[in-house]
């Protein structure tokens, strides 16, 4: 019987850490407007600090146009516009630790996360390349 105690928690305790290494999913975020300050913004290799990060997803209306859009706008300190930019079939997504990202399924071309070291945030920007 401790036999069978003892294995019951050691499968518990492996499931258990099964789940926990799963990444996080979410689903596309469609009509919604999402506010980040980031403090280091990486903009096709340009740096920018201290910048406000605007995402407004929008669903096709299929009168006009088909296809989802995202529309990012960054502003810095001053409140200049610094990059203003409409993606056109891609998605947005946001996740439960704060992480945004603005892309395709496995192709991001916008990624705003928190820092390992601290609570500010940090984005990058790859609208050709991507981020992998």
């Amino acid at each position: 019987m401790k036999i069978f105690i003892l294995m019951m928690l050691s499968f518990l305790s492996y499931s258990a850490n099964i789940i926990a290494q799963e990444a996080e999913t979410a689903k596309p975020l469609t009509d919604t407007e999402v506010v980040r300050r980031v403090a280091l913004l990486d903009l096709e290799g340009k740096y920018y600090y201290d910048v406000v990060m605007t995402f407004k997803s929008t669903t096709p209306d299929y009168y006009i146009t088909d296809k989802y859009k995202v529309k990012v706008t960054v502003k810095d300190s001053d409140g200049k516009t610094v990059w203003k930019k409409t993606l056109k079939n891609v998605f947005l997504y946001v996740f439960s630790g704060g992480q945004v990202q603005v892309g395709k399924r496995n192709f991001n071309q916008i990624v705003v996360q928190k820092s390992n070291d601290s609570d500010y945030f940090i984005g990058i920007i790859r609208e050709k390349e991507g981020i992998y």
